[in-house]
């Protein structure tokens, strides 16, 4: 985890960056509220600085704001047939116990002793035999503890609790799971859930939102899982912001290659591609390239066929970005740009792969489940980018217009992709 003195460091550079926004941003609503002259050339020079400065401090504002917050960890809740008992374990984030025991503004704090977690589990099973309910075909399952361990995920250590409860019949037709821990010092936590009962296996995620899900037992059951998996990869773009930003970055320069309707008519050379159809070429080798790219890895890494670090994947995939942006603000070394999605985007399938592994792929559908999460993917990032791209094309109608956002959009993450690669080195 990262030091908190460091992790000090960087909450204060956000203050100040939120304090920067807040003011320029006054500054200019003032300036523009109370001006009343005709503007004259150097006012319209000062202010399109002065707006690309603010658009610039605020888009590292809005994306640095997730990385220094504090992310409550993921849980883990399985439930399986075991011989003559129904197993379920439930893993929690060490760091996270505040949050597990309802402490009032929780706060993350060291890791806890071995000793001192062995003092808390009853306090930690009594929270989970109260808030986790399980009921078969409307029958509530009794949770009888077993024992408590450690056990360690992708992002670190969590408890263990293990518990048994009668076998569940093979003529059940449903399960009710409530899973009632989030809080409202817990807004932003997930619980990945898996369950095995007679030879069905379902999959889901618990947050907020949906804390008490209902989950039919026998064919039903891979329409939903499919369906699932469609959504939690669109979510996965969502919430990653570093993929999308590396391939926003990638099709910055996709903006120089277009013209407006009007420059087009004002163009002397028919001969060559219009300006448009080039543009549009751009992006969509930009977009395929990166998608066969991170297709391939992530189906690799699903098969067990490649495996690195997590650490070293995620400092990997903040490094594309920086490089990314830098070779935008460079004009001597000439590159195919779809060459270097593709490249990077073998590394960034790696990241895919890591965010599936929580979900964790259905053994019955592991073909439909991996592509129904690819699919989901593509998906989240098809509609960023229209939702992206679509404003700022219409928007910004002049050359000088598009070059200004070239720059300060690629020094904008160049400055949001070095902290988060710092971030994960110290991690």
């Amino acid at each position: 985890m990262m030091p908190a003195a460091a992790l000090q460091m960087l909450r204060r550079i956000q203050d100040a960056i939120t304090q920067g926004c807040w003011r320029y941003g006054a500054a200019l609503a003032w300036r523009a509220r109370c001006l009343q002259r005709p503007r004259l050339a150097s006012d319209r020079l000062v202010s399109r600085r002065s707006l690309g400065e603010c658009l610039w401090m605020m888009a590292t504002w809005f994306l640095l704001c997730p990385a220094f917050a504090h992310q409550t960890g993921n849980s883990y809740l399985y439930i399986q047939q075991r011989e003559e008992l129904t197993a379920i374990d439930l893993d929690f984030y060490v760091r996270d116990l505040g949050n597990l025991l309802q402490k009032a503004n929780a706060a993350p704090e060291p890791a806890p002793s071995p000793e001192k977690i062995a003092e808390l589990q009853t306090a930690i099973t009594d929270v989970i035999q109260r808030s986790l309910k399980i009921e078969i075909d409307d029958r509530p399952l009794d949770l009888e503890f077993i024992r408590q361990s450690v056990v360690v995920h992708n992002d670190g250590l969590y408890v263990r609790q293990q518990f048994s409860a009668a076998p569940v019949a093979a003529a059940s037709r449903f399960v009710v799971v409530r899973y009632e821990f989030f809080t409202q010092n817990d807004r932003l936590g997930r619980a990945f859930f898996r369950m095995s009962l007679n030879g069905d296996e379902i999959s889901s995620v618990f947050d907020q939102s949906n804390a008490i899900q209902r989950f039919a037992l026998g064919d039903t059951k891979r329409v939903a899982t499919i369906g699932l998996f469609t959504k939690e990869g669109a979510k996965h773009i969502w919430n990653g912001p570093d993929h999308l930003l590396f391939l926003l970055t990638l099709l910055l320069p996709g903006l120089l290659l277009w013209k407006s309707s009007q420059e087009e008519r004002e163009s002397a050379d028919a001969s060559v591609i219009r300006p448009r159809r080039r543009a549009e070429i751009f992006a969509l080798k930009v977009i395929t390239a990166f998608t066969v790219a991170h297709s391939i890895t992530l189906a690799m890494a699903s098969l067990g066929l490649i495996t690195l670090p997590e650490k070293l994947v995620e400092c990997l995939i903040a490094l594309s970005i920086m490089v990314s942006a830098l070779l935008n603000m460079q004009r001597r070394l000439q590159f195919n740009h779809w060459q270097l999605a593709f490249l990077f985007g073998l590394i960034h399938g790696m990241g895919f792969a890591n965010g599936l592994k929580e979900l964790g792929l259905s053994s019955s559908y592991f073909l439909e489940t991996l592509i129904a999460f690819n699919v989901g993917v593509e998906l989240g990032q098809l509609s960023t980018v229209l939702a992206v791209a679509l404003p700022v094309v219409w928007w910004v109608r002049s050359r000088q217009a598009r070059q200004r956002i070239m720059f300060w959009g690629s020094l904008g993450v160049l400055a949001i992709s070095t902290v988060w690669l710092i971030q994960r080195l110290m991690a």
